[in-house]
Formats: C-alpha cells, sequence, structure tokens
C-alpha cells in the first residue's frame, strides 16, 4: 500500500485522511492551499455554518473527523481540551491578511507532511505564528 503524509496507518484500520474545515474568520482561499498539498478542505461557509456558534462548528469538527483550522484558538482551546478525543487543530496565531494566512497555513501543511512517522492529527494541536514558526503540542497533554 503507498503511503504518503496524507495516509495514516492507525493500528490495524483503514489509513485516515486528514481533512481540514476553515474557520470563518479565515480566507475561503486555504481551500486552494490545502488542495496544493493533496488535501480535502472545506470552508464553514461551504458547509453553511458561517451563523454557527463555535460549540455548533467543533461538534460539526468532531462527528465527520475533520482538523480544525482557526485563528480564534481563544474560544477553542478551552472546549477543545474537554474533549477525550478530537480529530486536531491548527492555529493561525496572527489576525493577517489572506495572503499571510496562506503562507501560514502552507507552513502548518509542511510540518505535517515532513513530521515522521506521518502526523494524524488526533489530539495535537499546530500552532502557527507570525514568523511562521511551527509548535506542536497534544491536547489534551498526555
Amino acid at each position: 500500500m503507498h503511503r504518503d503524509a496524507r495516509h495514516v496507518q492507525l493500528g490495524s484500520r483503514e489509513p485516515r485522511l486528514i481533512r481540514f474545515l476553515i474557520d470563518e474568520n479565515l480566507s475561503p482561499a486555504l481551500v486552494k492551499t490545502a488542495a496544493a498539498h493533496g488535501y480535502a478542505a472545506f470552508h464553514v461557509a461551504h458547509r453553511g455554518w458561517t451563523s454557527e456558534s463555535d460549540p455548533q462548528v467543533l461538534q460539526h469538527v468532531v462527528d465527520e473527523d475533520l482538523t480544525l483550522v482557526t485563528n480564534n484558538w481563544v474560544d477553542f482551546r478551552p472546549m477543545v481540551a474537554r474533549l477525550e478525543v478530537h480529530p486536531g487543530i491548527v492555529v493561525i496565531l496572527p489576525n493577517v491578511r489572506r495572503e499571510r494566512q496562506m503562507e501560514l497555513f502552507d507552513a502548518a501543511l509542511s510540518a505535517i507532511n515532513k513530521h515522521d512517522p506521518p502526523l494524524d492529527m488526533i489530539n495535537t494541536v499546530l500552532q502557527v505564528d507570525a514568523d511562521g514558526t511551527v509548535v506542536m503540542f497534544p491536547l489534551p497533554p498526555l
């Protein structure tokens, strides 16, 4: 079986395909950034979830096994920390223009692709700082 960074073997189960949900405060253009790396991504506006509350968005993320991409970490962190299992979060910390969002998300995707063994994002947070530094940590903590 061909394995790359987008498909991760979890025990004896089938490979997990990482799919992203882009939060409403980020540009829909991030969908194209994900596609350039071979990932599926959806913007909340494309799913009709724009007016939904953060807890509702998080429930969609969990129910549909989507890794959330957000810059609203202040609101999402306490909710995610209470979950026993979640499909992962990418946090773009600064509030920046679309082009910079795309560059910072690209840095996060590159970090996922370079991780050895391949990263599945389960219970993982990737935080991308303004300078493009990517920090990875588990949440909830191990």
